[in-house]
């Protein structure tokens, strides 16, 4: 069951660092994930590329969305990152970045989701995986009831 796209941007918008620095939540359905990143010059490292830590960023949060979708509107599901692996295997000055990620195994505290990060040409970029931590009773796809 996907999201429709006022949903992502209404109820599930990015927050924190990854929406300052200009990612979308393209897509998000049970189990996966979409970021969206286009390159700006705040995301460059000294050398004119991507940043290493910027590609950390998208696969750390696009790994624990992909672990976290709720089947349930209005409840939610927690969760927090406990191991975080992240391969940089090309890199881009300019363009699109689109981070995929889809949970591989879940239980009743931990997950894990591979990611991986292309261009907006379908080049590989980096790899990673995210082991996150569920909080209390948010495991099942039905979630929580959300913290007033």
């Amino acid at each position: 069951m996907a999201v429709s796209e006022r949903a992502i941007t209404v109820a599930h918008k990015l927050n924190g660092f990854l929406d300052k620095i200009g990612g979308r939540l393209t897509a998000w359905e049970l189990d996966r994930a979409v970021i969206e990143l286009d390159v700006a010059p705040l995301h460059l490292n000294g050398i004119g590329v991507v940043h290493g830590g910027i590609m950390a960023t998208l696969i750390d949060t696009v790994g624990a969305r992909a672990a976290v979708f709720c089947i349930v509107p209005g409840n939610v599901r927690q969760a927090v990152t406990v191991s975080l692996n992240v391969n940089l295997v090309g890199n881009i000055g300019k363009g699109l970045l689109v981070a995929e990620a889809r949970v591989r195994k879940s239980g009743k505290t931990i997950f894990v989701s591979s990611c991986d990060v292309h261009d907006g040409e379908g080049n590989l970029l980096a790899t990673g995986e995210v082991v996150g931590r569920y909080g209390r009773g948010s495991h099942p796809p039905e979630g929580i009831s959300a913290p007033v």
